[in-house]
C-alpha cells in the first residue's frame, strides 16, 4: 500500500492538522505553525501560538509544499541554493508501565533541517514567536475561553533556553529553548521572539530541534521534561515507530486505495484524542477539551475494540464509575479533570446515551472479553435497562421536556436551536429495543434463563409498539416522533435509518427505508443528508447542517445497513466519507486537512463547517470496515465473518484483528476465507497458522499461511506494481516475484515444502 502520507501545496490550504496524544494536543495552520498547544492532565493552554519563520537575507521564504504525516506536518521552503524543511512534532510513544503515559508526551517539537544544493547557500536565520495565553483563530470551530486568553506570564532567560510561568498560577510552567544560543531576543508578559543563525557552511546538511516543553507541576518538573526532548530526531523516530506497531492492527486491504487509506487514517485519528485526563482515560468530542459525551464515548467503543481495546476497557471504567445517575440513567456528559466530575443530562429523563451504552458493554465483552466478560458487563447493563424500562408509557419510551436544543432533544441531533424532539421518538425507542434484546443476549450466555425471558420480552413489546404506533400513514416508514400532545411527525431524516440498524424494521419496510435514504434527495457524493431536500424546514447550513447537511457518521449508519443487499454502496458510503480527505485543492472546501475526517459539511456546496479532525467519526469508520466490509459479527458464542463486498471484487485481508486474547488474519478470495482461528461463515473456511511474509515493494501487502505441509501466499495491492515476496517457513524461506495490476492479487500455492506439525 501506498505511506501513510500527503503532500499538498501550501496555498491549495486553508489549515493544518489536528496533533494528540495522551497528554497533549495541538492544532497547526497551513505552514506547520503552532496555533494552540493544550494539556489534557489539566484542561488548559500552555501556548496559544507559536510561529516559526524562515529567513534568507532578511526575508521571510514563501513555503512550497507541506507535507502530512501520523505524528507530524511538515513544510518546505526554497531559499538560495538551499531546501529548508520546517517540521512539528508532537510525540506519540506507548505507555512506559502500560498504564502512565511517558513524560515525553508534553513536549511539542519544531525540527528544522537545511540542505545545501549549490555553492551559494546563504546564511539562513530562524525566528520564533511564541504567545503564551491562548489565542482566538479563525481557522477552527472551537475557541478558548476568555479566561484562557487572558493569561500572562512571567519569562526568565536562561543561556540557551526560557522559563516560562502562568502569573498566579506558577505550576503552570514552561522550558523553551536549543542548543544554540539565539542571536536576538525580547519579551513580554505575553510573547517571546527569539531568533537564531543557521549558517548550513561546508556541511550539506545541517539540523536543529527546538523544544517547548511543558508541565502542570512546577518549573522543575518542565526543566526536565525539556531536557529528555532535546534529541528531537530519536523522538521522531521513536513516534513512527510506535504508530507503525499500532496501525499494523486491523488492517483491512481492498482493492479500493481510497478506502485503504481511510481505514488507516482513522485509526490515525483515533490516537490523536485519546487523551488521560485526571479521573482518568476519556475522549472528548470537541477537543481540545476535558467534556466526554456518552454517546460519543459508546460509538467510539465500537472502533476501538479492534484497534486500542485496552482504551475501550477504560472508557468504561470512567463511565462506570462517573456517568451513571441512580437508577442507571447515562448521563450526557461530564468533565474529565474535575474529581469528583459533576453529571449533566439536560434534565432529560432520557436519551440516546443510555442505549448506546448499553450496545458498547455488550459489544466489550463480546469482542474483548478481559477484566469486563459477560459476567462484568451485566449488572451494567442491567442497570442501564431497568431504567430504561421505567421511562415506558403506553408500551413506548418516552422523553418529556419542553425545552429547544439541548434542553429538549433527546435525539443524536440535540444541538438544533429552537428545535424540540421529543415523546416517543423513533431513534430513542429503536435503540432502547437493541439494548434490551443484547441484555437478554447476555443473560442467556449467563444462563439467567429468567432475566432474559424478561428482558427479551420487554425488546419485542417496543418493536410491536413501534411497529403499531410509530409507523407514518403519509410517507409509509417510521414518524420522526410522536410528541407527547399526540403531534405525528412524519419528517424524512436521516434518523430512519435507526430502526433498520437496531433490528425494528424488516422485509418490505426495511427496503423502502433504505432506498429512501439513498435516493438523490438524500444520499450525496460526500455522504448523507440529514434531512430530506423535500421536507419544508430542509436547510443546508442551519442547525449545525442538522437539518439538512452532511454527516458522515450519519452516512457510515446508512452504509453498514446496505451491506447485505448492495455491498457495491456501502463501498460507495466508504469512498464518499473519506472524499474530501483526499480532495485534489482542500481550500476549496475550507477547513479540510489530508488525512483527517471532517466533522460536518453544507448540505449543497459540500464545504467543511465543522471541525477539521471529527473525533467520533473515525471510530465508526473502522468500525464500518470491520463490521460492514468484512461482515465480522462478535458475540459470546465466538466470531462470525461474512464480508460484504461488490461483485467485482475478488479479495479483502483483515490482518491483525485483536479478538479477545488472540489476534485474527483473514483473507477472502473468491468465496472462501483463510483464516488463523476458527469461526463460523457463510462461505467454507479454511484455518492455518499465519506465517511470517515480507515485501520488497511497500505497495504489495503479502499474507502467508501454512496448512500442514502446505504454504498458500496470498499478495495484492491496490496499485499496479512488482516486486520479490518472501515467505518464512521452518526450512527455509521461499520466493516469489509477483507482478499486480491494481486491484489485484496473486494466490500461490507452495505443496510440502513445510515439516508436518
Amino acid at each position: 500500500m501506498t505511506p501513510l502520507q500527503y503532500r499538498v501545496p501550501a496555498a491549495d490550504l486553508t489549515t493544518g492538522s489536528s496533533l494528540g496524544n495522551a497528554l497533549a494536543f495541538a492544532r497547526l495552520d497551513a505552514l506547520s505553525n503552532c496555533r494552540g498547544l493544550w494539556s489534557a492532565s489539566d484542561n488548559r493552554y500552555y501556548a496559544g501560538e507559536w510561529i516559526v519563520d524562515i529567513l534568507a537575507g532578511g526575508d521571510i521564504l514563501a513555503a512550497g509544499d507541506t507535507i502530512f504525516s501520523p505524528e507530524s506536518q511538515t513544510t518546505l521552503y526554497v531559499g538560495n541554493d538551499c531546501v529548508v524543511e520546517k517540521r512539528f512534532l508532537l510525540p506519540l510513544l506507548p505507555a512506559e508501565d502500560g498504564v502512565a503515559p511517558p513524560p515525553e508526551l508534553q513536549a511539542a517539537i519544531v525540527l528544522v533541517r537545511i540542505t545545501r544544493t549549490g555553492p551559494g547557500a546563504s546564511e539562513m536565520r530562524v525566528r520564533h514567536t511564541i504567545t503564551f495565553p491562548a489565542v482566538e483563530s479563525p481557522l477552527f470551530t472551537k475557541q478558548p475561553l476568555p479566561s484562557e486568553t487572558e493569561v500572562r506570564v512571567a519569562i526568565v532567560p536562561l543561556d540557551t533556553s526560557w522559563e516560562v510561568a502562568t502569573v498566579g498560577a506558577p505550576a503552570e510552567a514552561r522550558v523553551f529553548g536549543s542548543p544554540l544560543v539565539a542571536v536576538s531576543a525580547t519579551s513580554d508578559d505575553r510573547k517571546l521572539t527569539a531568533e537564531y543563525v543557521l549558517a548550513p557552511g561546508g556541511a550539506a546538511t545541517m539540523e536543529l530541534s527546538f523544544v517547548l516543553a511543558f508541565s502542570p507541576n512546577g518549573i522543575a518538573e518542565a526543566r526536565r521534561l525539556f531536557m529528555r526532548c532535546q534529541n528531537g530526531g530519536d523522538l521522531l523516530r521513536r513516534s513512527r515507530e510506535a504508530y507503525a506497531a499500532l496501525l499494523a492492527r486491523t488492517q483491512i486491504v481492498t482493492p479500493d486505495p481510497v478506502i485503504n487509506h481511510g481505514l488507516q487514517w482513522a485509526k490515525v485519528n483515533m490516537l490523536r484524542v485519546q487523551h488521560r485526563y485526571r479521573i482518568g482515560w476519556g475522549f472528548t468530542n470537541d477537543p481540545p477539551q476535558d467534556i466526554v459525551v456518552i454517546r460519543d464515548l459508546a460509538w467510539y467503543i465500537l472502533g476501538s475494540d479492534y484497534f486500542t481495546p485496552g482504551f475501550s476497557r477504560a472508557l468504561i471504567e470512567l463511565t462506570e464509575r462517573f456517568a451513571y445517575h441512580e437508577g442507571g440513567k447515562l448521563t450526557e456528559y461530564l468533565h474529565a479533570n474535575e474529581d469528583p466530575p459533576v453529571r449533566h443530562d439536560y434534565a432529560l429523563n432520557i436519551n440516546d446515551d443510555t442505549p448506546l451504552f448499553v450496545w458498547a458493554l455488550y459489544h466489550h465483552a463480546a469482542t474483548c472479553g478481559g477484566e469486563y466478560p459477560f459476567g462484568r458487563v451485566y449488572p451494567l447493563m442491567k442497570r442501564a435497562c431497568d431504567w430504561i424500562l421505567g421511562q415506558r408509557e403506553d408500551g413506548l419510551v418516552r422523553c418529556h421536556a419542553e425545552g429547544t436544543g439541548v434542553w429538549g432533544i433527546c435525539s443524536w441531533r440535540n444541538i438544533i436551536d429552537r428545535y424540540n424532539l421529543t415523546g416517543a421518538v423513533t431513534e430513542i425507542n429503536a435503540e432502547c429495543a437493541f439494548a434490551l434484546a443484547l441484555t437478554a443476549e447476555a443473560a442467556r450466555a449467563l444462563g439467567l434463563r429468567d432475566e432474559m425471558e424478561y428482558y427479551g420480552d420487554a425488546s419485542r413489546s417496543i418493536k410491536e409498539a413501534m411497529n403499531s404506533l410509530l409507523l407514518s400513514e403519509k410517507t409509509g416508514m417510521f414518524l420522526l416522533a410522536l410528541a407527547n400532545d399526540g403531534t405525528r411527525h412524519h419528517d424524512v431524516t436521516g434518523d430512519l435509518i435507526f430502526p433498520v440498524m437496531f433490528d425494528v424494521a424488516d422485509g418490505v419496510l426495511k427496503h423502502r427505508i433504505l432506498k429512501r435514504l439513498t435516493d438523490p434527495d438524500m444520499w450525496t457524493p460526500f455522504g448523507s443528508r440529514t434531512v430530506s431536500t423535500a421536507e419544508s424546514n430542509y436547510d443546508p447550513d442551519f442547525g449545525y447542517q442538522l437539518v439538512g447537511g452532511v454527516w458522515p457518521n450519519l452516512t457510515a449508519w446508512v452504509a453498514y445497513c446496505v451491506r447485505g443487499d448492495n455491498p457495491g454502496k456501502l463501498v460507495e458510503g466508504m469512498r464518499n466519507i473519506y472524499a474530501l480527505a483526499e480532495t485534489a485543492r482542500p481550500a476549496d472546501y475550507g477547513n479540510v486537512v489530508p488525512g483527517q475526517f471532517p466533522e460536518r459539511l453544507h448540505g449543497v456546496t459540500n464545504v467543511s463547517r465543522g471541525m477539521t479532525m471529527s473525533p467520533w467519526t473515525p471510530p465508526t469508520y473502522l468500525w464500518l470496515g470491520v463490521e460492514g466490509l468484512m461482515g465480522v459479527k462478535p458475540s459470546p458464542g465466538g466470531l462470525k465473518v461474512n464480508p460484504a463486498i461488490p461483485a467485482t471484487w475478488e479479495w479483502t485481508f483483515l490482518l491483525g484483528m485483536p479478538w479477545r486474547d488472540q489476534v485474527l488474519t483473514a483473507v477472502f478470495h473468491r468465496g472462501k476465507i483463510y483464516s488463523t482461528h476458527p469461526l463460523e461463515s457463510d462461505h467454507p473456511v479454511m484455518i492455518g497458522a499465519r506465517l511470517p511474509a515480507s515485501a520488497e515493494n511497500e505497495q504489495i501487502v503479502a499474507v502467508a499461511f501454512r496448512f500442514d505441509s502446505d504454504i498458500y501466499l496470498f499478495a495484492a495491492s491496490d496499485q499496479e506494481c512488482e516486486g520479490t515476496v518472501a515467505i518464512q517457513h521452518s526450512r527455509g524461506t521461499v520466493r516469489e516475484q509477483v507482478k499486480l495490476a491494481a486491484g489485484g492479487l496473486v494466490h500461490t500455492r507452495y505443496l510440502g515444502v513445510c515439516e508436518k506439525e
